[in-house]
């Protein structure tokens, strides 16, 4: 009698945890899925925001269309745990800014936005880097040289 007992035990305790550490399990690999989406936005929107710097591109409009570009392929077919994706590039005289937005497709946000409705899963990244001038980098790389060889 008393083995009976003890394997309804361990059945009721198995069906109470079980739920809980496949959860678990669940949200822990889609933290991995966030934080990698989140590492591949943040670098592909700064070497966006570079390769609209180059001193090759005369204009505002070339270094745009440059930026513009590399922002649309270096996300291509690369994230997991986004969706609703869209990109912006701002370029003005000194530089290039790439913004990303995305929604976050989390498991169980309809359920958590039920409960906790100010909750915001969008995620917004913005990067920028300086225009290069042609003769100012010039300057500067000939004062770095003649610091470094005397």
């Amino acid at each position: 009698m008393k083995k009976q007992y003890e394997a309804a035990y361990f059945t009721v305790e198995a069906s109470l945890i079980l739920p809980a550490v496949m959860l678990f399990t669940v949200m822990m690999i889609f933290l991995g899925f966030y934080s990698y989406d989140r590492c591949v936005m943040e670098h592909s929107a700064y070497e966006a925001a570079l390769r609209g710097t180059s001193s090759h591109y005369k204009t505002a409009q070339e270094a745009e269309a440059a930026a513009r570009t590399a922002a649309s392929r270096l996300v291509e077919d690369k994230l997991f745990a986004m969706h609703d994706f869209q990109y912006d590039v701002a370029v003005d005289a000194g530089s290039v800014t790439v913004s990303y937005r995305c929604v976050v497709n989390m498991p169980f946000a309809t359920w958590l936005c039920e409960y906790v409705p100010e909750i915001d899963l969008t995620l917004e990244i913005s990067r920028s880097a300086k225009r290069l001038r042609p003769a100012r980098t010039i300057r500067d790389c000939r004062v770095l040289h003649g610091l470094v060889a005397p």
